[in-house]
């Protein structure tokens, strides 16, 4: 224990017991704090690797993105990202964070961006990808609450550095999905968009590859859209999210005679949600390679 992150557990500890007597009387929250610094942080640190690596990975991760955030005297953050370190060492489920977390630091551009983010990286974990690229899974997890915290920080530098270990951990991580022979591909979109953004481009760009390689010969496109809005109007938006897919694979050299486009409006999502409520990874064209 260093001697500032053993005063830092001795501050917590003597916050906690000056206004509860007898000590016994700790509360349950307050006890999990000390507990926290005390005993788990250390656990966590000196155990011995087992189990999955991507559970292993994700500990080593957060570990020294909560020292980073206790060294800026970010108590807040630190904590949280220990938290996250020690649950991933107890094979708990660990998720990313939710942009909703940093509530009003984010703006609602940014937020659309982090939960597009967010909703590629969970999809990439339906395709197996904690098994197939367990490490770079990791990194990727890790990174992106690097990015999405210090975007809320406005610290800019940190930032970009973190979303540019995100990029490129979710490129090794699409490397290791296409060489495991995948043949359903998801590109996202943000909040009553159509738009093609940069992250979904390179996905089509390693669709029409594959179809210009003779690995496909038809495509089948379904667009989608969440249950924000009306019904009729969110069937209108999920055709124009599954025909701009098909403006962008036909400039990229798929023929236009090869795709199939369909649209399904808010009946078929991929995370059931009830009626109003938006849901990043229900803003999406689907793409089958036959």
């Amino acid at each position: 224990m260093t001697r500032r992150t053993g005063w830092f557990a001795a501050g917590v500890t003597a916050l906690v017991l000056a206004g509860c007597a007898p000590a016994s009387k700790v509360e349950p929250v307050a006890q999990d704090y000390i507990d926290l610094m005390l005993f788990d942080r250390i656990d966590v640190r000196d155990m011995q690797p087992n189990g999955p690596a991507f559970v292993q990975a994700l500990r080593a991760g957060y570990l020294p993105l909560a020292r980073v955030e206790y060294g800026e005297t970010d108590f807040r953050d630190s904590l949280h990202f220990l938290r996250k370190a020690v649950a991933a060492a107890e094979a708990i489920n660990v998720q990313p964070d939710m942009p909703a977390r940093y509530g009003k630091k984010l703006t609602a551009a940014q937020v659309g961006g982090f939960e597009q983010a967010r909703a590629r990286l969970l999809e990439a974990y339906e395709r197996d990808a904690r098994r197939l690229a367990p490490v770079p899974s990791a990194r990727a997890q890790v990174a992106y609450d690097c990015w999405l915290e210090n975007v809320a920080e406005a610290d800019e530098a940190d930032a970009a550095a973190c979303q540019e270990a995100f990029e490129a951990a979710m490129a090794e991580i699409e490397r290791a999905l296409a060489a495991a022979v995948e043949n359903v591909y998801v590109v996202f979109f943000a909040f009553d968009s159509a738009e093609i953004t940069p992250a979904a481009r390179r996905v089509l760009e390693e669709v029409a590859q594959r179809v210009q390689a003779g690995e496909a010969v038809r495509l089948e496109l379904a667009g989608h859209a969440d249950r924000a809005g009306p019904a009729r109007y969110n069937d209108r938006l999920s055709r124009r999210r599954a025909e701009a897919v098909a403006r962008v694979l036909q400039e990229l050299g798929v023929p236009a005679e090869a795709m199939t486009v369909r649209w399904f409006g808010e009946t078929r999502p991929r995370v059931p949600t009830p009626d109003d409520v938006p849901e990043p990874q229900n803003r999406r064209v689907e793409i089958v390679l036959g």
